[in-house]
């Protein structure tokens, strides 16, 4: 029995020890250093010293596109499990304002969007919306702006089975596939009795393929507002994002502007910004318009309705 016992012992022993010469191929995981840089310099946007935040690393198998595994990291990089053999990778940041991610799983789907905008902010627009005609780009599908979405895509990474005892370096630059543009409203009267401006611009890209590195062929219109810092006593400043004007529709870009002064009357004003959006490294619009926005009557209080609605539309000149 004491023998028996022995040849157990001895078994266990060298199964143990099997199982310790395994044990490097499974670090080997551990192994891998993904050297992250985050790209800063972005037109009309600056960056300061924020960081992007929780980046999210999936590698996918590069003949098949199969996806393979994840991990995460900070926005600087870090140690990362990883599979070895020939891989595709893409990284982005988690947190991009109102950005969502979906299909997350698919090389060729993984896709980020914004929601449409909340029943408050499409009954600003509503009388306009309703009011359109086909000539005029549809509003039908409105969404927020993103934020700026940071992506490093890399494709064909082979990663040896067997890594040394120094680790195994990937080094990507994760850019915004997001744009910062202004807009420039001047010969605006009356900004004293403005409440609030609103905006809206058509012909933009609804989502982004994130691992294919291109905007969709979804045609929307963004809604943003404007704040009261941004406005001098004739001219009216924004900015908006946006994944980059749809270029495969047709659709005019149409900027939808809409004055609401301190009694709740409001005042719409659209202007064809299309050719604007194309050769224009600053991603600056400017407008010159002749906008006259009039007193008030005092007494009524705040009325957020839009029954005396007054609608005008510009052709301008570039």
């Amino acid at each position: 029995m004491s023998r028996m016992r022995y040849i157990l012992l001895v078994a266990m022993a060298t199964l143990v020890a099997v199982a310790c010469e395994r044990r490097p191929i499974e670090e080997s995981y551990l192994k891998v250093y993904l050297d992250l840089n985050i790209e800063r310099n972005i037109t009309n946007y600056e960056l300061k010293d924020e960081a992007p935040g929780l980046m999210r690393v999936m590698f996918f198998d590069s003949a098949t596109k199969e996806f393979l595994s994840h991990d995460y990291v900070s926005h600087e990089g870090g140690y990362i499990f990883a599979p070895y053999g020939d891989v595709d990778m893409v990284v982005y940041n988690l947190e991009a304002g109102e950005i969502h991610v979906r299909n997350y799983y698919s090389w060729m789907d993984i896709e980020a969007f914004t929601e449409n905008i909340n029943d408050f902010q499409r009954n600003q627009f509503a009388r306009y919306i309703n009011s359109r005609v086909d000539t005029r780009p549809s509003y039908d599908d409105i969404r927020t702006t993103p934020g700026h979405l940071f992506v490093a895509r890399k494709e064909g990474i082979h990663i040896p089975h067997h890594i040394t005892n120094e680790a195994f370096i990937i080094s990507a630059t994760a850019r915004s596939v997001v744009e910062s543009w202004t807009i420039e409203i001047n010969g605006v009267k009356g900004t004293e009795w403005l409440g609030g401006v609103t905006m809206m611009i058509s012909g933009q890209s609804g989502s982004y393929f994130i691992a294919r590195g291109e905007p969709s062929t979804n045609s929307v219109a963004l809604y943003f507002d404007t704040d009261s810092k941004q406005r001098s006593a004739v001219s009216i400043c924004s900015r908006f994002e946006t994944f980059g004007r749809e270029q495969t529709s047709g659709d005019a870009v149409l900027l939808s502007v809409l004055f609401t002064d301190t009694q709740g009357h409001s005042y719409l004003h659209n202007f064809d910004v299309s050719s604007q959006m194309e050769n224009n490294p600053e991603q600056h619009i400017v407008i010159n318009a002749n906008i006259d926005i009039p007193k008030p009557e005092a007494g009524g209080g705040f009325e957020p309705s839009v029954d005396d609605w007054k609608e005008f539309e510009y052709d301008i000149d570039i």
